[in-house]
């Protein structure tokens, strides 16, 4: 009988990290089974890590990679709570234990937002959004997956300020429309959306009608998507993978002649809009200007190396940003260990001297490594 974690005996909780115990004690009867697991005879259990002891904990006991903490009203995976710190994660345990103050709320938002947490108020003013949007009665939506919410709750805070726009409202509907009838999953809805909106204002078509404004949009899909088949290739890591391990997937990747490319084909004529100068162009030029971006992008990535990352709810996606000077890039890591491009191009803002210097470890992932 034992469970050992790293070749080390874990005969009671006391015996993990308070980090670890913190985290165990999120998992609805994790400290229970422990307590079982070390006391039974037949029991033999090891883990890599304690990381692993928690991911394996939550999907043994429940079938799900996620955990709930019904009070925060909060769907998270432990191993997302193993890198928040213990410093947070008390604040969380504190606020889902019931106790309540001024300071503790705007800690706890603090910690929600830092760690970008969003619990069932947000996604719920996402779905609010999509029935609003007259999309909600499509086919996409009937079943959602904790990532499809998230996508769709940041488009209902997605802000639309810009010169031009006399009504958002009926702008949005507009993108909504367009996005539900080419869209064929929640992601890719939330993608045609972002490239309907940018695209209406990249090519100054605020002042112009919906039919000439969904002309353009259909006319740029025609033109990129054919061009965009070749993007959709990227490196494989295993689950729970640390910075290091992608960074040398990626480097390797590279020497091998092959691009880091896009999770979908929607996301690859988003992205493509928004960031390169590609207007109008059809045919060659296109071709070119696709081509171009491309390879810049590609060039970026492997003068820069991949140092850090933020965890995902899920505990199994990470975003890894790139920066240097004006520009950066974002890699991803899905939950199948698929690393994809989700952008590159100027930084928002002046660059900063931190951007270009050595970054150091960040705890999102040393956790999880």
């Amino acid at each position: 009988m034992s469970v050992s974690v790293a070749g080390r005996l874990i005969p009671q909780a006391s015996a993990l990290s308070e980090l670890g115990r913190l985290t165990l004690a999120f998992i609805d009867g994790g400290l229970e089974w422990l307590g079982w697991a070390s006391a039974n005879p037949a029991a033999r259990y090891e883990f890599a890590d304690e990381t692993s002891l928690m991911a394996s904990a939550q999907q043994g006991l429940h079938a799900s990679a996620l955990a709930l903490l019904p009070h925060l009203q909060l769907l998270v995976s432990p191993v997302k709570l193993m890198t928040l710190g213990l410093a947070d994660l008390r604040v969380l345990a504190q606020a889902e234990g019931g106790a309540d103050s001024s300071v503790l709320a705007a800690q706890l938002r603090r910690v929600l937002s830092q760690h970008q947490l969003v619990t069932q108020t947000d996604l719920m003013a996402g779905s609010d959004w999509l029935a609003q949007s007259a999309s909600a009665s499509s086919p996409l939506f009937q079943v959602m997956s904790l990532q499809d919410r998230l996508a769709i709750s940041a488009l209902a805070v997605l802000p639309i300020e810009q010169e031009g726009v006399t009504d958002p409202a009926a702008l949005q509907a507009e993108a909504a429309t367009f996005a539900a009838e080419q869209a064929r999953t929640p992601l890719e809805f939330a993608d045609y959306y972002r490239f309907y909106l940018n695209r209406a204002i990249k090519i100054g078509l605020l002042g112009d009608s919906a039919e000439q404004r969904q002309s353009s949009a259909q006319r740029a899909m025609q033109t990129l998507l054919p061009l965009l088949f070749g993007t959709l290739d990227g490196p494989q890591v295993q689950a729970l993978a640390a910075p290091a391990d992608v960074a040398l997937a990626v480097s390797n990747w590279q020497a091998r002649g092959k691009q880091i490319g896009f999770a979908r084909l929607s996301e690859a004529v988003q992205q493509i809009d928004r960031h390169s100068t590609y207007r109008e162009q059809s045919g060659e030029a296109a071709r070119r200007l696709v081509d171009a971006y491309l390879q810049s992008a590609q060039s970026f990535i492997a003068g820069h190396r991949v140092r850090r990352g933020r965890m995902g709810q899920d505990g199994a996606s990470c975003a890894f940003l790139l920066e240097a000077g004006n520009q950066q890039a974002e890699l991803r890591l899905g939950g199948d260990g698929v690393i994809s491009l989700h952008g590159f191009g100027a930084r928002p803002g002046p660059p900063s001297a931190a951007a270009s210097a050595p970054q150091p470890s960040d705890s999102d992932l040393e956790t999880a490594s």
